[in-house]
């Protein structure tokens, strides 16, 4: 769950600094179709948190596997779900969330 963490405060810094994500929602679904959406979200990475877990192959495909499933279940309906549909950095939120509650929730 620290992993998927990590996306959520990442995203959070970058937009109470009133900052851009450096990727579009397509963006978002292009790099999970290729099974790389950590490689994306090193953009937002200021701290390195990210890129020092993300060195961990298998922490990494956990993480790939559980943000790809996330967003299958947002995919198309980003606003319906979570109420996003402007800011990637809010997509990205809430894919992480999603995962945090199809992986850790009882």
């Amino acid at each position: 769950m620290s992993q998927l963490s990590c996306f959520i405060w990442c995203a959070n810094m970058m937009l109470d600094r009133g900052g851009q994500a450096p990727f579009t929602f397509d963006d978002v679904y292009a790099a999970i179709d290729r099974g790389d959406l950590v490689g994306l979200l090193l953009k937002i990475d200021d701290s390195g948190i990210i890129d020092l877990w993300a060195r961990d192959r298998e922490g990494r495909a956990e993480a790939e596997h559980a943000l790809n499933d996330a967003a299958e279940a947002l995919r198309c309906r980003e606003m319906r779900k979570a109420g996003v549909g402007k800011n990637a950095l809010c997509l990205v939120i809430a894919i992480a969330l999603e995962a945090i509650q199809q992986n850790f929730s009882r």
